[in-house]
């Protein structure tokens, strides 16, 4: 197998798995994952006159404490000392989840036959600052570091919830009542939510992020079963949105040609998807909620359900609820009835929110990108939520310009869920 630097190298340079401590470093500051931009030395004191310990191959990750502009504190797999400091690169770390079923396994270097350094369970969250061949990544979990198998991770979507402990969360490092403690959240606090495990929630609020007691924090939705068919306007001043909405999907074809728009110009959305189409295609499906777009329950077959009996109208979305879910473990937030038919009967079985529209695009009539534009510009304001349908191919054709007019009238985009609040 390919690797990043010849296997002698990663025996003897390479950062391990290990508890960073430095507490018996000469140096104080703030501990931080580098790479090595160019082979280079490792001295013994702060200076190219002590003695050296070792080489650090160009490509290596290290944890280093920043000592002043010239050199650096790190420490590897054999050895700790001090490097220059422009031969080290800062990096950023992103956000990832361990996905594979059973966790996955940590390793000094990238290699199944490295030496094995830990288990990180499934739904971890974990920060990776980079890759190597062969299809490792390099990451960072608590005070451990170490490389991972990348197939065995992946971005997590977060979402809205708030503190909802009266004397307020208490963060921890890691996911464990013995993390050390890095903060509190305040009680109603709202957080961004990416992960669950073992009871513990992986949160963010501003520069505050950690793990909390997944109990200390709930769900920000709308819990009713109304039927809403415009948004909230926004305060004076404050920015207009509007909701763009799309049904009948997810398209084999067209889906992902939206998805595509909407990431270009950072757009958020609503897909109000129908079962069976979900059934047909849920790695779309997987692929809308990864982007950070919200999925709507469409009913299963699209009927009438004013005409079905209460039963019926009950399987129609349960049916469609479990298919969601089983493509991405999550439930559906919000419910559409198709052509907007809702009564009493139908509301009895719904327990979201019920999303009809305040501008259709008729985009199912005429198939005709430019008039789905004649229809926002006719219609839009704040708080509009917008009807569209992601299996046309009209529909994707125009969907840029509706992004480019409403953007220049000042106008952002956001979910269903978050224009009502």
């Amino acid at each position: 197998m390919k690797k990043l630097l010849p296997y002698a190298m990663f025996l003897t340079f390479l950062i391990s798995f290990v508890f960073v401590d430095f507490t018996s470093a000469k140096a104080e500051g703030t501990t931080v994952i580098q790479s090595v931009a160019k082979d280079t030395t490792v001295y013994e004191e702060a200076s190219i006159e002590s003695a050296v310990i070792g080489q650090v191959a160009k490509g290596s990750y290290v944890t280093a404490i920043p000592v002043n502009q010239e050199w650096t504190y790190i420490k590897v797999q054999k050895f700790e000392g001090y490097v220059e400091t422009a031969t080290l690169k800062n990096l950023t770390s992103e956000k990832y989840v361990v996905t594979k079923k059973g966790g996955t396994t940590l390793f000094t270097y990238p290699s199944p036959s490295a030496q094995k350094t830990g288990q990180l369970n499934e739904n971890t969250l974990i920060f990776v600052y980079g890759s190597a061949p062969g299809g490792w990544s390099f990451i960072q979990y608590g005070h451990e570091t170490g490389y991972v198998a990348t197939n065995s991770i992946k971005k997590p979507v977060a979402t809205k919830k708030r503190v909802n402990a009266v004397n307020g969360a208490v963060l921890h490092s890691t996911a464990s009542p013995s993390g050390e403690i890095v903060g509190t959240l305040a009680n109603k606090t709202v957080v961004q939510h990416y992960t669950t495990i073992a009871g513990w929630a992986y949160v963010e609020a501003g520069d505050q992020k950690g793990y909390v007691k997944a109990s200390e924090i709930a769900n920000i939705q709308i819990l009713d079963n109304k039927v809403y068919n415009k948004g909230v306007p926004v305060a004076k001043g404050q920015k207009k949105r509007v909701a763009l909405t799309f049904d009948d999907g997810p398209d084999a074809k067209v889906t992902p040609q939206v998805l595509a728009i909407l990431k270009k110009y950072d757009a958020k959305a609503t897909f109000f998807m129908v079962g069976t189409n979900v059934s047909k295609n849920p790695a779309i499906v997987e692929q809308v909620y990864e982007a950070g777009h919200e999925i709507g329950n469409h009913t299963w077959n699209h009927p009438k359900l004013t005409s079905l009996s209460t039963s019926a109208v009950k399987q129609e979305v349960d049916k469609t609820s479990n298919a969601i879910y089983n493509a991405i473990g999550q439930y559906p937030t919000v419910f559409r009835p198709p052509y907007g038919a809702t009564n009493d009967k139908v509301r009895s079985v719904i327990t979201t929110p019920s999303i009809l529209w305040s501008i259709d695009t008729l985009d199912w009539k005429h198939r005709n990108a430019d008039k789905v534009l004649s229809y926002v510009k006719a219609s839009a304001k704040d708080g509009s939520i917008i009807l569209m349908h992601d299996i046309h191919q009209s529909t994707a054709n125009g969907l840029e310009n509706v992004i480019l007019y409403l953007q220049k009238q000042g106008y952002e985009f956001v979910t269903v869920s978050e224009i009502l609040q």
